[in-house]
């Protein structure tokens, strides 16, 4: 690639106007320089970089009175933490005046000057904790200190704790607008009441419990708050009404909406099957019967790809042909079983008559037949059998097997499965491949190879499963439910609810009244005619949703104010959100004030377009 070369002019300029000096001020002020005494130093082994300056003020003003010195009196000392170079901590060893203090009022009689972009009680450098702050505000207090690390900035998660209680939260008791919203710390154990401005939307409080006492006490503080953006919870309406009674509660639309879902959602599973069936343009009033099929249908274009032979398995790092039980038997059936416990058993006295015999000094095979319950020759078989020979007992008797059909596939059958393919799909590549056998078998081989060699014991007809005729058509009931609520139908224009939706209204009248009500409440509420709302009261007192129109009534201004007020709640949503993502970041540790904080900062860089340095404005000016 190319290196990118600026004009001859650009160039001039930059370079006249870019000096040595204006990089150093840039990088450490006006009244810094870099020390001529002594040069910088890299420790590579720890990671450090050590940058010696000093300053080249004339005066200063002393911090207890204010006033001007010009005295030199001696030298003072400071070893901030700078700018990491490289990934790597950098420190800056600072050689300041110290100045005499000519007021004779002064309660200090020398004082060392004071630096622009370094605490006096700090050592860190402003832009290091601003960039602190900065981290720790999106992510744990632990989390910020390890990325601090990794960048060169050592600080630990208690400092980083530290810094953000310096953040300046302010309250303006003027607010007009507000929302209000409870939030849980651990569900269903501990709750908090969050304020958000409505103008801006940052977070305002944080309040203990969701009773309504906290929000009493804040709101006798903010008597200006002339609207709330709420839930309908009642705590909250009875809060507001006995400290603000003239104040506007606007109901949340979402919740209202929320709850009418829940009541619709009651008359669907009262009156509307889960699955809802269709055949020939007709509603089934009962499932239709499943009728077996294969899962892979052997004329399937998926077996194209697949390539396997007889040949031998061969195992890949030795190289050598893989032994494996071919088979059909259930060794773990109880058949097999029994049979193991007649060879171990075998197996005993056989071993038990052998050392018998080795240890009697004129042993008697006659004597030895009659006590084992064996024949003469039984004995001497037992008596010259090889230890190996002995060993052979405890293992099945291969016999000699005779050839079938199903000697072709076994290898191709026995590699499919160490390969990881499903038994459904090898049963019909087998047949796809041209297996001429029974069916039974090659069910019976691929399920005994399966638990013989790898363990895994697979029913009958595996390969097979249940479903409906092709020809009916499966519709959910929640989807008929969705086409009812959602705001664009025409996204589900190819779907089969769309298609059908008129024979299932026709069907089922739970289907038209719950769309005939969800139809009216939606336009109304998000009409802008709040009237309308008492039509639709009246016309469903008495029906299915009879709970919900009196929930409705009695929290009715509120829920007319959502209706004609601009207000809406949505802004809460939006921060409890926020909310949610850093409780979550912090693990729960720190308390509620720390999370108030974190939050607060959050909201306050994220909506009104303030920066983190802005948050730590008053500590450094202290």
């Amino acid at each position: 690639m190319a290196e990118m070369t600026l004009p001859k002019r650009d160039r001039e300029s930059i370079s006249s106007s870019i000096k040595i000096k204006d990089i150093t001020e840039l990088m450490f002020g006006s009244v810094l320089e870099i020390n001529p005494d002594k040069k910088p130093a890299v420790d590579y082994g720890r990671k450090r970089v050590h940058i010696y300056l000093r300053s080249h003020s004339s005066s200063s003003i002393c911090p207890h009175c204010g006033e001007e010195s010009s005295i030199v009196h001696g030298k003072g000392f400071r070893h901030p933490q700078w700018m990491p170079i490289q990934s790597m901590t950098t420190y800056a060893h600072i050689e300041l005046n110290r100045y005499k203090c000519l007021n004779k009022d002064c309660p200090v009689n020398t004082f060392t000057e004071e630096l622009d972009n370094v605490r006096h009680n700090q050592h860190r450098s402003d832009i290091i904790n601003i960039i602190i702050l900065s981290l720790s505000i999106f992510c744990s207090d632990i989390t910020a200190a390890l990325i601090c690390r990794e960048m060169g900035i050592m600080v630990s998660h208690d400092s980083v704790n530290r810094i953000l209680n310096h953040i300046r939260t302010e309250d303006d008791s003027n607010i007009k607008i507000i929302g209000v919203d409870d939030v849980c710390l651990r569900k269903g154990q501990t709750y908090h009441t969050v304020i958000y401005d409505g103008n801006d939307h940052h977070l305002v409080a944080l309040l203990n419990g969701r009773d309504g006492k906290e929000l009493k006490k804040w709101l006798k503080n903010h008597p200006m708050v002339n609207t709330v953006a709420r839930d309908r919870a009642g705590a909250y309406a009875s809060a507001i009404k006995e400290v603000l009674p003239n104040c506007l509660q606007v109901a949340d639309r979402f919740h209202i909406f929320q709850n009418l879902i829940e009541y619709l959602k009651d008359i669907f599973k009262a009156g509307i099957p889960s699955q809802i069936f269709i055949q020939n343009n007709e509603v089934l009033d009962e499932a239709p019967e499943k009728c077996k099929c294969e899962i892979y249908s052997p004329d399937s274009d998926v077996f194209d790809d697949i390539h396997y032979d007889n040949s031998p398995p061969v195992d890949e790092k030795t190289g050598k042909i893989i032994t494996f039980c071919d088979k059909k038997r259930f060794v773990y059936s109880a058949k097999y079983l029994k049979l193991k416990e007649k060879r171990e058993e075998k197996h005993k006295i056989i071993m038990q008559l052998r050392k018998e015999w080795s240890e009697t000094p004129t042993p008697r095979k006659k004597n030895f037949a009659l006590k084992y319950g064996i024949s003469v020759p039984a004995l001497d078989k037992y008596l010259n059998m090889t230890e190996e020979d002995v060993d052979q007992v405890l293992e099945i008797k291969e016999y000699r097997k005779r050839h079938t059909d199903m000697d072709d596939y076994l290898n191709i059958i026995y590699k499919m499965l160490r390969d990881h393919f499903n038994p459904a799909f090898i049963y019909s590549y087998i047949i796809h491949i041209g297996y001429p056998g029974s069916l039974f078998s090659l069910e019976d081989h691929i399920r005994a190879l399966s638990l013989n060699n790898f363990g895994v014991f697979y029913d009958k007809f595996f390969h097979t499963q249940k479903q409906y005729p092709e020809n009916v058509t499966i519709i959910s009931r929640n989807d008929v439910f969705r086409y009812i609520t959602i705001k664009d139908k025409d996204k589900m224009n190819e779907t089969d609810v769309y298609k059908y939706y008129s024979i299932i209204e026709e069907h089922y009248p739970e289907v038209k009244l719950c769309s005939e009500i969800w139809n009216t409440f939606y336009s109304i509420l998000m009409g802008g005619a709040p009237d309308k709302l008492d039509d639709f009261l009246d016309k469903y007192e008495n029906s299915p949703i009879t709970p919900f129109v009196n929930g409705i009534k009695k929290d009715i201004a509120p829920v007319k104010a959502a209706i004609s007020s601009p207000v809406s709640s949505g802004f809460v949503e939006g921060g409890n959100c926020r909310y949610k993502s850093t409780k979550r970041l912090m693990f729960g540790r720190s308390g509620l004030h720390h999370l108030f904080l974190k939050t607060y900062a959050i909201s306050i860089i994220m909506r009104t377009g303030k920066s983190a340095s802005d948050l730590l404005s008053d500590w450094f000016c202290s």
